[in-house]
């Protein structure tokens, strides 16, 4: 399993009228999270994508608990519970400062070519991936 955490300030312009941060803010969120889960075991998602590999995002799950609001210090933890295929998923939580969970959720990607067709990751993903599973 992988695990990492990034912080983020919410920011004046992601929250409503009640300084509440908007609901589509969280899967922002999910994505710095994922990308630098991704960059903490040495995997570029501009390098992968230079190669001509894609990773679409194929679903995603969002469960609101209580509200982020404008200024709160947010921790998001990415987790990579096991050990991808050309399809995988990546589970989120989300805290604020008083170490609550707000928000979890998940998101499942698969691995395309660069002229779209569904491929297998590639074998410097996996290599990278291998030590932790």
């Amino acid at each position: 399993m992988i695990e990492h955490t990034s912080l983020v300030r919410v920011r004046y312009a992601e929250a409503d009228q009640m300084k509440y941060a908007h609901h589509s803010n969280y899967i922002i969120w999910f994505e710095l999270a994922r990308i630098e889960l991704m960059r903490s075991v040495g995997i570029s998602y501009a390098d992968l994508e230079q190669k001509g590999y894609l990773l679409p995002v194929l679903e995603v799950h969002v469960t609101y608990l209580r509200p982020a609001r404008f200024d709160d210090r947010l921790k998001i933890l990415a987790r990579l519970p096991k050990k991808p295929g050309a399809k995988f998923r990546i589970e989120y939580e989300v805290r604020n400062e008083e170490e609550k969970i707000i928000c979890s959720g998940y998101s499942s990607h698969g691995f395309i070519s660069a002229d779209y067709k569904a491929t297998r990751p590639p074998r410097s993903f996996m290599q990278a991936l291998e030590p932790y599973f």
